[in-house]
């Protein structure tokens, strides 16, 4: 390992424990150690239960501030804590004789701007990792989560005016930055470990179908749970196994409680899930048709192709640009008939559904592997390295 002389700070809400965005960041991360980068997480009120308020993971240093903070009133003296342990750490991990470089994971927030706002003042360069459009965001949340979505729109002109580069998710948002920016723009899709079991030579009886993720609207659980239930009328043994918590999932598990092989199994703790998913059957990925999936990218999808299980799709955003029927079952959004049709199509032709999943895992080592998509970030810190501050 040769050591270059960039010095890494990584904005982020969870480190290290999170969903599959904190996993593409740790995976990211991970690459950029092995060519020597020196590597900071500053993990912002994280959601999840952390191990440690600062530790290493990997390798990676990192430190949680404002955990259990809620950004309101009665909590004061909380967030202006949380606001100087940022400030802190941002002047304690530059590094002279280094291209000091934040990296944000999202744009510039009503949160983040005095953070970001630091960081220029002291000359980090900064990279700004944009993962959605939320000008076609339309969940249900809180009011504060809405009012920070709106300050991420309305301060959304500052993106490519501070940012020394753009990292996307999606060609939609590749288009959208390159019209603004003569910056470097570059896409870098989700990257994912894979996570194949070798020895599994037939599916499990009973058969189980895993759904993994939040539940809002533009997840098409409705979709899955009705596609799997008409399903289940012919294979009567069959489970689907729903993993993650949230006040949508809570109401999904009263609706369909008198359903006995759909099964909520709520949070499952990281190693508990990622064997949960090696050893499923079918994995369920069903972004319903809209704005936001369009202008996104699913970051379960990369997780469930590195299992090499049979994967059903739905063909939104950029997925038919990294998949083909060979490689998925690819189904129209918002279409539970052509869900049943897929898993009755597995069933029927088992050997057939293992190809087409095999046939997955090895698209996920050529477009999301760690190895891949951490080289062209690499390159990209390297580029603006070189790049005279002004």
């Amino acid at each position: 390992m040769v050591k270059n002389n960039l010095n890494i700070l990584v904005f982020t809400r969870d480190f290290p424990v999170g969903l599959a965005c904190t996993k593409r960041i740790q995976h990211l991360l991970e690459y950029l150690l092995l060519q020597g980068t020196n590597i900071n997480v500053l993990s912002l009120r994280s959601k999840n239960k952390q191990p440690s308020i600062k530790g290493t993971f990997l390798g990676i240093h990192y430190i949680n501030i404002g955990l259990a903070t809620d950004m309101k009133f009665l909590h004061f003296h909380k967030v202006i804590l949380y606001y100087l342990r940022g400030f802190r750490a941002i002047f304690h991990y530059k590094k002279r004789k280094n291209v000091n470089i934040v990296y944000c994971a999202g744009g510039i927030s009503i949160e983040n701007i005095l953070f970001i706002g630091l960081a220029k003042l002291l000359r980090y360069k900064l990279v700004l990792a944009i993962e959605e459009d939320y000008n076609f965001f339309e969940g249900k949340i809180k009011m504060i989560s809405k009012f920070k979505l709106w300050t991420i729109n309305k301060l959304d002109f500052l993106n490519h005016h501070w940012a020394a580069a753009i990292v996307v998710i999606s060609s939609y948002l590749l288009d959208k930055y390159q019209k603004r920016t003569n910056k470097p723009v570059v896409l870098i899709p989700i990257t994912a470990r894979i996570n194949f079991n070798k020895d599994k030579k037939e599916f499990n009886n009973p058969l189980q179908v895993v759904y993994a993720g939040t539940f809002a609207d533009k997840d098409g659980v409705n979709d899955i749970i009705d596609g799997f239930t008409d399903f289940n009328k012919d294979y009567h043994s069959a489970q689907l196994i729903l993993t993650g918590k949230s006040e949508e999932q809570i109401l999904y598990q009263e609706k369909y409680r008198n359903h006995e092989n759909v099964i909520f199994k709520g949070y499952v703790p990281e190693q508990e899930f990622y064997p949960l998913l090696k050893n499923a059957d079918v994995l369920c990925m069903c972004r319903t048709e809209s704005g936001f999936a369009n202008a996104g990218f699913p970051f379960k999808l990369g997780e469930y192709l590195a299992t090499g299980n049979p994967v059903i799709s739905t063909k939104v955003s950029d997925v038919e640009t990294y998949l083909t029927p060979y490689d998925a079952y690819l189904i129209d959004p918002n279409s539970p008939q052509q869900i049943c049709s897929s898993l009755k199509e597995i069933v029927v032709h088992p050997e057939e559904a293992r190809r087409i999943g095999f046939n997955g895992l090895k698209k996920c080592q050529e477009y999301f592997s760690q190895e891949t998509n951490g080289q062209v970030l690499y390159n990209l810190l390297i580029r603006i390295s070189r790049v005279q501050n002004h």
